[in-house]
C-alpha cells in the first residue's frame, strides 16, 4: 500500500525557553542586592511577575526617596524614579 507516502516529515520545533518561577529572585535576595548598592529603608515591595520585575520604594545613599524597578531574574536596576 501507499501509506508511507501519506506521511510527510515535519521539522521538530523546540519550545522557547521560558523563565520559571524557580529562577526568579526571592524578595530577600533582591533586597540584599539593593542594600549592597546603598539602598535602604525599604517601604513598598511589589513583585510584578507579568512584567518580570520587582518594584521597590526605598531610600538611596543620599537619603532621597526613590522608586526602583529591578529585573525579576537578574536583579539589574531597570529604572529609578526620584520622589
Amino acid at each position: 500500500m501507499f501509506l508511507g507516502s501519506l506521511f510527510t516529515a515535519v521539522p521538530a520545533m523546540a519550545d522557547p525557553v521560558e523563565k520559571t518561577a524557580s529562577s526568579a529572585l526571592t524578595v530577600p535576595k533582591a533586597m540584599r542586592m539593593l542594600q549592597s548598592q546603598g539602598y535602604h529603608d525599604f517601604r513598598k515591595i511589589k513583585v510584578e511577575r507579568d512584567e518580570n520585575e520587582i518594584e521597590v520604594e526605598a531610600r538611596d545613599k543620599s537619603g532621597r526617596r526613590v522608586e526602583l524597578e529591578i529585573d525579576l531574574y537578574t536583579g539589574k536596576v531597570i529604572d529609578i524614579d526620584s520622589h
